[in-house]
């Protein structure tokens, strides 16, 4: 198993998305997880997310999350890799991808794929946008 940044490179081209075809109706449905949005005021740090990024922190739907309790739930080479994808996206009002690992309240262990985006105001990063959506099942199968 190579390192988190090797796998990284590895799935960013991904498999496949299912066709409906591949699912038959009496068979319990295992469809991805749809992405959830989500966006950081840069001048405050605080979150907004949708329910879908609530669920897969497993932190109860409307609670106040703070970035700093957030990054807390990424494993330590996930945390590190969004730290330094996250200064060089705002440096130069860019965006990224990338697959994290993350430890939800209940302890259980998930794979992320994080797409993050620079909303900009007279050249400088202002807001950082984008999605999370849980990837477990493609990172471990």
């Amino acid at each position: 198993m190579g390192t988190h940044l090797e796998r990284h490179r590895i799935r960013q081209v991904g498999a496949p998305a299912p066709r409906l075809s591949d699912f038959r109706a009496d068979e319990p449905c295992n469809l991805p997880a749809l992405p959830a949005a989500w966006q950081c005021d840069l001048a405050t740090e605080q979150l907004r997310w949708t329910s879908g990024v609530f669920d897969l922190f497993g932190i109860p739907r409307g609670v106040a999350v703070d970035r700093r309790s957030t990054l807390d739930l990424y494993l330590p080479e996930s945390r590190t890799l969004l730290e330094r994808l996250r200064a060089a996206a705002l440096e130069t009002c860019g965006s990224f991808t990338f697959e994290a690992q993350i430890r939800r309240l209940d302890g259980d262990v998930r794979w992320m794929r994080l797409n993050a985006d620079v909303q900009r105001r007279n050249g400088k990063a202002v807001i950082l946008y984008g999605t999370k959506q849980d990837v477990t099942a493609e990172m471990t199968g």
